[in-house]
């Protein structure tokens, strides 16, 4: 199997488990397994981080500008995936403009809600369910009884 096949089963899988969008804007550089220890319950928590850069999403009118890296990376949390938390790493790319003038391209739909570390998807779930305060940034499905 070619390694681009490979990729493309892996971007299809993951589409499942991301916020609406990401994969169209970001493709996926590394996966890390951490655990954490609750300081509430001082229980061990496993999560898993995945690492995204942006990809090249240079429109007509941009064509001309030149990469410059990456900004620092953006972190937040997304719904839990088999009991793991999940923690997204994103980073935006930089481009120069042929006057040298350093940019960030914001050709894509907000993936974070407002004011929190929350993918908008899960801040909105959170609130539904829960009546969760998606500007308190601690884990809030620690604290649930299943």
């Amino acid at each position: 199997m070619s390694q681009e096949l490979q990729i493309k089963i892996l971007e299809d899988f993951l589409h499942y488990f991301l916020p609406d969008g990401l994969l169209d804007y970001f493709e996926p550089v590394m996966a890390e397994n951490h655990t954490y220890k609750n300081p509430q319950t001082k229980k061990e928590v496993p999560a898993l981080h995945l690492f995204f850069d942006e990809r090249d999403n240079r429109t007509a009118e941009t064509k001309d500008y030149n990469p410059k890296g990456f900004t620092e990376e953006t972190v937040l949390n997304d719904f839990p995936v088999r009991d793991k938390k999940l923690v997204l790493h994103i980073r935006r790319r930089r481009w120069l403009t042929p006057e040298g003038k350093s940019v960030v391209l914001d050709v894509y739909p907000a993936l974070v809600a407002k004011g929190t570390k929350f993918s908008t998807e899960f801040a909105e779930f959170l609130k539904k369910k829960f009546g969760y305060d998606a500007h308190d940034v601690s884990l809030p499905w620690e604290n649930i009884s299943h």
